[in-house]
């Protein structure tokens, strides 16, 4: 889990660049991976293609663009002043409303071996749509600059205030609410040589507002001693139950409730530790050959949905926390607040919009989660590794929901339905139960074809019928424990 952005790569503003020695700054443009932050134009890229880069930045987290780099080579500038100033004035000619830029002139070797020069381009993420002058709305997503419908384009100004709450001042926080070995460590993990002050102001950690430095809430969620004095449901909760289903009142069948607190750090390595407990574990065939201990679900898998969890919730809104409960036959972590952005379900593993941006950053460079994202793909990949069920994602009115299926019957079940059948699987596992009503809208077909799968399944011993007669309007299927002939005892 741990970044590519770790160290000398660390940096998205040109504050941050300049925390570098000198010497190190145009190794690390060079090297760099480009991403969601960074970008590389050849010094043969014209103001009109510049300014279409600068308007994906702006609608999305904003970062730097360096001109003069291309192909892995140090091309430089050149002397050319009107090529400068046509560079410089790009994202006012080119763009609609005109994207604001700061703008640093690098020195550099070219690949001739000549005194050369390298500029960079800061852009700010907007509180704006910018578009460039053909109209087109343009927007960063992971190393590429995609181009957005009038749909997307329309969603994007809808989304487009929320992005910033966690850049705004915590009211009554002050710069001493920021803990100094917290700040020790991050300032480790990012490298370079810098004053810790000039390093959480780069970042959006802190915000100067009247010759005072005060504590933004990236900066008190990810630096602060105590957040929740601040943001009281700034938290995880995790939840063990027995058995499939929530229960409640006399049937309570919650066994261990325990909270998260402290820094997000702090949260998702808590959550690490005891889920490491509660997890059942198997044993493995791992890289090299060798069998190795690991958890049911592999932990690459729950730690990311977490950590995103963590990264994307809406901290704006209050009256709830992170839930990640763990039942007898999966995981479910839920995260308040809707997806962001333009993230879509059928999406979500191609579209990355960061709802707090500088919360984002900061977490990435403490060594968690995927810069490129590619974390939802990750999660994927590593379920379908180890024979199990797609993470299945569903959005609620105020929450994002991920479940984890462990239990190797979804998986066997799946095999008998057609695909996208996960959020049926997930209901039936979860309820112990299901109606031919249910099934076919959470298949998506018509009765009698989901009468034709749920008969499937109970040919095969997941699923028994439940009824007085044979059109009983209060029939419904009921859940075995396994295929008839195996373990297939009632539920």
């Amino acid at each position: 889990m741990v970044s590519a952005m770790a160290g000398d790569l660390g940096f998205a503003t040109i504050q941050q660049l300049q925390l570098l020695p000198e010497d190190r700054r145009v190794p690390a443009l060079r090297k760099r991976p480009e991403s969601q932050w960074f970008d590389r134009k050849s010094a043969r890229v014209k103001p009109r293609e510049l300014a279409d880069a600068m308007v994906a930045l702006a609608n999305a987290e904003g970062g730097l663009i360096v001109v003069g780099i291309w192909g892995g080579a140090i091309e430089g500038t050149g002397p050319d002043e009107r090529l400068h100033n046509g560079w410089r004035q790009a994202g006012r000619d080119f763009t609609r409303p005109p994207v604001p830029a700061h703008y640093e002139v690098v020195a550099c070797i070219n690949e001739r071996g000549d005194a050369d020069r390298l500029l960079i381009i800061e852009v700010d993420a907007s509180e704006h749509v910018h578009e460039n002058v053909r109209g087109e709305v343009l927007l960063r997503v992971g190393d590429e600059n995609r181009r957005l419908g009038p749909m997307e384009a329309s969603e994007l100004r809808y989304d487009k205030g929320g992005t910033f709450f966690d850049g705004t001042p915590v009211a009554g926080a002050a710069r001493d609410d920021l803990d100094p070995n917290l700040i020790d460590r991050f300032l480790r993990s990012v490298g370079g040589n810098q004053r810790p002050d000039d390093a959480l102001l780069a970042r959006g950690l802190l915000t100067s507002s009247r010759g005072q430095l005060l504590p933004t809430v990236a900066g008190i969620l990810t630096l602060g001693t105590g957040p929740q004095r601040f943001l009281p449901e700034a938290r995880i909760r995790l939840l063990r139950c027995q058995g499939s289903a929530r229960e409640t009142g006399e049937r309570l069948n919650v066994i261990s409730d325990v909270h998260g607190d402290g820094a997000l750090r702090d949260q998702i390595l808590f959550a690490r530790r005891t889920l490491r407990r509660w997890l059942g574990s198997v044993i493995r065939l791992g890289p090299g050959g060798r069998f190795h201990r690991a958890t049911v679900i592999p932990e690459r898998v729950w730690l990311e949905a977490i950590v995103n969890a963590v990264v994307h919730r809406s901290y704006s809104i209050g009256g709830d926390h992170i839930r990640v409960s763990l039942f007898a036959d999966r995981l479910e972590v839920e995260s308040p607040g809707r997806l962001p952005g333009l993230v879509r379900i059928e999406t979500i593993r191609s579209t990355r919009f960061a709802r707090n941006p500088r919360v984002a950053r900061t977490v990435l460079e403490f060594g968690f989660g995927r810069e490129l994202g590619e974390g939802v793909d990750r999660m994927f990949e590593g379920m379908e590794e180890v024979g199990l069920p797609d993470p299945i994602y569903r959005q609620g009115p105020a929450s994002v929901i991920v479940t984890l299926l462990m239990d190797p019957i979804g998986a066997r079940m799946l095999r008998l339905l057609p695909r996208g059948s996960e959020r049926f699987v997930e209901f039936a596992l979860g309820n112990g139960r299901v109606t031919t009503a249910e099934a076919k809208d959470l298949l998506g077909v018509s009765v009698n074809t989901a009468r034709r799968y749920l008969t499937v399944l109970a040919d095969a011993g997941y699923l028994r019928r439940e009824s007085q007669s044979a059109r009983d309007p209060h029939g419904y299927w009921r859940m075995t424990t396994g295929p008839a002939g195996g373990a297939g005892a009632d539920a």
